[in-house]
């Protein structure tokens, strides 16, 4: 069945982390069906079935779904000016690695030209483009979990944290760190947002007391959520590393149950001990598990608003397509409610 717009708009992540302006911009290449001449010419550089292609989703990368010989696969594109080249051949060379190690990933093909990254000129500037095979499975909602699943998914990021530990030094050293991400954070968050500067240093300062051992800072995938992960015969695959960074081990679990948290951490919640009980059963997690959980909540927190604050960099007006505007709204009125809990 053809998707309309609006329905594609719906897909939008409200953790957007591109401007509202490259979104637009690209989306405007798109038609009611989903569509995009602008998919099609950067798609053409891997084999696939021609016109199969449709939207799938905006949030980090434009992400379009297409055939290649009756099989599924997706294409994944980012504007330059969003994503470097060499931050995604290093993701890349992390989840080929993560492949051949044994994990369930979505390994990237080749294109014509035998290359696992495109960079592609169009006229609408310059995009980095992969593509990667639809994993098999079902994708699953936090409440249709039960307890055995909590500690399939805990197991499942206990696996990949032992498998990222092996992975050489060199890859690990391309990616970025949590000292990165604040520091992008603090070019974002304006010097008038007074409540966000201040958790901006307070976060700063625990974060920067915390052990930073090997055994408790690695390569972390850092969006283990539901949204990500593939459910087929009792195995997990794995999808979007695109945010793979250096960080605790205990980060990503808070990271992947930020949903279930919904901004403020409980320890004793059920699904949570379910979880870790989980993970145990694949690595120890160390003496430090659960003392900074509060601080990677906020953390969290602070990151995902400030991306907020760089994507929005549109207001709507009556130029604009219809989605712009409750969109915009959705993530201001976001913006609004976290600062209100800063006081």
């Amino acid at each position: 069945m053809a998707t309309s717009r609006d329905q594609r708009r719906e897909c939008v992540r409200l953790t957007v982390m591109m401007r509202l302006s490259t979104m637009l911009r690209v989306d405007a290449t798109a038609d009611p069906e989903g569509r995009s001449w602008l998919a099609q010419e950067i798609l053409g550089r891997w084999a696939h079935d021609p016109g199969s292609e449709r939207f799938f989703r905006s949030s980090t990368n434009f992400l379009y779904r297409f055939q290649s010989s009756g099989t599924g696969h997706f294409l994944r594109f980012a504007d330059g000016a969003e994503r470097r080249r060499e931050d995604v051949v290093a993701e890349m060379d992390v989840v080929r690695s993560l492949a051949a190690s044994g994990l369930k990933v979505a390994s990237p093909v080749r294109s014509g030209a035998g290359r696992l990254v495109e960079t592609v000129e169009t006229n609408l500037g310059t995009f980095h483009a992969v593509v990667l095979p639809a994993l098999e499975g079902s994708t699953l909602e936090i409440d249709e979990l039960e307890a055995a699943r909590f500690r399939a998914w805990g197991a499942a990021l206990g696996r990949l944290h032992v498998a990222m530990r092996q992975l050489p030094d060199d890859l690990i050293g391309r990616r970025r760190t949590w000292r990165d991400d604040l520091a992008i954070a603090a070019r974002h968050i304006p010097a008038d947002a007074r409540a966000m500067r201040r958790e901006l240093s307070a976060v700063s300062t625990v974060l920067e007391a915390l052990p930073d051992d090997a055994d408790s800072i690695g390569l972390i995938h850092f969006d283990f959520e539901l949204d990500n992960l593939v459910w087929r015969d009792g195995e997990i695959g794995v999808l979007d590393f695109d945010d793979c960074a250096r960080y605790w081990y205990e980060a990503d679990v808070v990271f992947a149950l930020g949903e279930l948290f919904d901004g403020r951490f409980d320890a004793s919640d059920p699904s949570y001990r379910e979880f870790l009980a989980g993970y145990e059963t694949v690595r120890d997690p160390g003496p430090m598990w659960q003392g900074a959980a509060p601080d990677f909540v906020r953390l969290a927190e602070l990151l995902r608003h400030a991306r907020v604050l760089r994507a929005l960099d549109l207001s709507p007006d009556d130029q604009q397509p219809d989605w712009l505007a409750p969109l915009h709204r959705k993530l201001a009125d976001r913006l609004a409610a976290y600062e209100a809990t800063l006081g």
